[in-house]
């Protein structure tokens, strides 16, 4: 059977898993166990693995293996896992796909590589000699206002017919380009990145979303998914009403902070963000529990 043909598994609302750290920056484990199965109660489909908002350029080869072993072991096939192994290197991202499979991840994600300008013949050959490592369904994650390369239409066709390339997580914010993507490509599964955009990737023909906000409200986050497919499109729009106002509130501080921060006014404490990423001013967080207080979410 054909690799992309088994993707149905991989649909829903997969939160973009934050890394739990303790006062020294060290991977905390136990927080980790602890938010896994916060995401769990709260109704997310999958959980998608050290991306970006689990600071994954900031963690090390190690750091990056035990966060998935931990991952897998502890969700034991509840929900897929789709594991992070965006390095900039193709042979760091062979070893870490090579380690999640081996360990037992559902899938893998990579990222366009990120740095060094790549053109359209690397990024193909760099998807390519992933693909021949491994067996595991592998999504394509695309921000090109991270990593500095595009992806445009024409190399996402070719990489599209590899194999065991499954899915595309499409984090440019660029409905057009998504839009048509879906349309032109029938082999591939398509995940929105953005947290303002969910309802609108579903009524293009998208199979889900990658979220930043999931990993504070997964219950809200998880509801556009669940009553979209129920063909309840007003309580969908709702719920994607009040996620953009949660989206914009967490934005208005330090990149990234903002999930841990209103996990922290929901009195769940996973840590800061790794240095040299900052934490919340306490005005900061003022206005942030103020707009979460608007909402009725705290």
């Amino acid at each position: 059977m054909c690799m992309h043909k088994m993707m149905n598994q991989f649909e829903g609302i997969y939160p973009a898993a934050i890394t739990p750290f303790d006062k020294d920056e060290n991977l905390d484990e136990p927080k980790l166990i602890d938010f896994l199965d916060f995401l769990i109660d709260g109704g997310i489909h999958g959980i998608y693995l050290l991306g970006t908002n689990g600071e994954a350029p900031l963690l090390d080869m190690k750091e990056k293996k035990r966060v998935i072993e931990l991952s897998v072991e502890h969700v034991d096939g509840e929900v897929p896992i789709i594991a992070g192994t965006m390095c900039n290197s193709t042979k760091k991202t062979i070893e870490l796909s090579r380690w999640a499979e081996q360990n037992g991840a559902d899938g893998v994600h990579v990222i366009v590589p990120y740095y060094f300008p790549s053109p359209s013949k690397s990024l193909v050959k760099h998807f390519k000699d992933i693909a021949k490592e491994i067996s595991l369904p592998i999504f394509i994650y695309s921000i090109p206002q991270r990593t500095g390369n595009d992806l445009d239409m024409e190399t996402l066709k070719e990489i599209s017919k590899i194999d065991n390339v499954a899915a595309l997580k499409d984090s440019s914010g660029d409905l057009a380009f998504f839009y048509s993507a879906v349309e032109e490509i029938n082999d591939l599964q398509f995940f929105g990145g953005n947290d303002s955009l969910i309802y609108s990737y579903l009524t293009m023909g998208g199979s889900g979303a990658v979220t930043a906000a999931g990993n504070a409200f997964p219950e809200l986050v998880s509801s556009i998914y669940d009553h979209f497919v129920k063909g309840d499109l007003q309580k969908a729009k709702e719920a994607q009403d009040k996620v953009l106002r949660i989206s914009d509130a967490m934005k208005k501080g330090p990149y990234l902070s903002g999930v841990k921060e209103a996990l922290k006014l929901r009195g769940l404490d996973f840590g800061e963000v790794r240095k040299p990423l900052e934490p919340f001013s306490q005005e900061e967080i003022t206005l942030l529990k103020k707009e979460l207080n608007e909402l009725d979410l705290l």
